[in-house]
């Protein structure tokens, strides 16, 4: 059975576009054996403004239980930029705006929007993996999620500046 792990985090949805990679891989930055559960086709950021924090979260549903675990996954070099509102991350010297946050509704009721920009691939996968326990070999499936900054061609992409 699947254990929630502290350290991780819910992915949820960025746009997937055609566009040209950064780097040639993806890096797996969540796996989980598959059992009754399966992952959910929507994925976001996750922000702490006050610590200048931002994260991956990951959905899982159990089908069999019917319940929805979300997981928090850090993201080396992806952090949270106060001043420009933006969830960033940081790839070999220069940076990669993964989505825009601002600030919904008034009073009690102030919400934080997060809205993807399609520079950061997050992508889903299901892999068989091998397990040797010294007598047999068995083929268990396990589910992935993937994360890649990408740069998208013809286009140069500029930070926000607030006025404030």
């Amino acid at each position: 059975m699947f254990k929630r792990i502290a350290t991780t985090a819910v992915a949820i949805g960025l746009s997937l576009s055609a566009v040209t990679a950064v780097s040639a891989e993806s890096t797996p930055i969540f796996k989980a054996p598959i059992g009754a559960q399966d992952a959910t086709k929507s994925k976001t950021f996750g922000i702490n403004p006050e610590l200048g924090r931002a994260w991956v979260e990951v959905t899982v549903y159990e089908s069999v239980t019917e319940l929805i675990d979300t997981y928090r996954v850090p993201v080396p070099g992806l952090r949270y930029d106060k001043d420009s509102s933006q969830v960033v991350y940081d790839a070999e010297g220069r940076n990669v705006v993964c989505a825009n946050v601002r600030e919904t509704g008034n009073w009690f009721f102030k919400d934080q929007r997060i809205e993807a920009t399609g520079d950061c691939e997050l992508t889903r996968r299901y892999v068989k993996v091998p397990i040797d326990d010294g007598f047999a070999v068995d083929v268990i499936e396990h589910f992935e999620v993937h994360f890649k900054p990408v740069e998208r061609t013809g286009r140069l992409h500029q930070t926000t500046d607030k006025q404030g």
